[in-house]
């Protein structure tokens, strides 16, 4: 009886592995966007401060003024609730990278295996096909012998 087969289990992992590649690109992709918002922001801020330090030095009434500091408060707050989402965004990708390499192993461990196996099965087919050459052999043997000893 031929042992069971591993490719279920294998296509099954395979699939696992891709949905972890999935998983893994799109944190990815998560962790870039919020980056890239991230510096936008941080220009943005480095704006108004220029903006409100140009003013200041002008001469700007202080309702201006007072504008410009909540503005800055504001986006201040803003970036480091970014950096902040930034920071579990690159600890997701981390998460994510290594439940994929997990996945990678697993599924190389289960190829592995399964190249065993198919291995084992085919040594245990060469000895049966050795044992049965051997019997066609003794039973060739002994009619050769038995026609022989007819003839002679």
């Amino acid at each position: 009886m031929r042992p069971f087969t591993l490719d279920a289990v294998l296509v099954f992992r395979k699939r696992q592995e891709d949905i972890a590649q999935h998983r893994y690109f799109e944190a990815c992709r998560s962790h870039a966007a919020v980056n890239a918002r991230l510096d936008a922001e941080k220009i943005f801020f480095a704006e108004v401060v220029n903006d409100r330090d140009r003013q200041q030095r002008e001469g700007v009434e202080i309702n201006a003024l007072l504008f410009y500091e909540e503005r800055i408060a504001y986006l201040d707050n803003t970036i480091k609730a970014m950096s902040k989402t930034l920071a579990e965004k690159a600890a997701l990708v981390s998460q994510e990278l290594n439940n994929l390499q997990q996945k990678n192993r697993e599924r190389q461990i289960m190829e592995k295996l399964k190249e065993q196996q198919n291995k084992a099965w085919q040594e245990h087919l060469n000895k049966k096909e050795r044992v049965m050459f051997d019997e066609i052999a003794v039973i060739r043997h002994a009619a050769n012998q038995e026609e022989q000893g007819r003839k002679g």
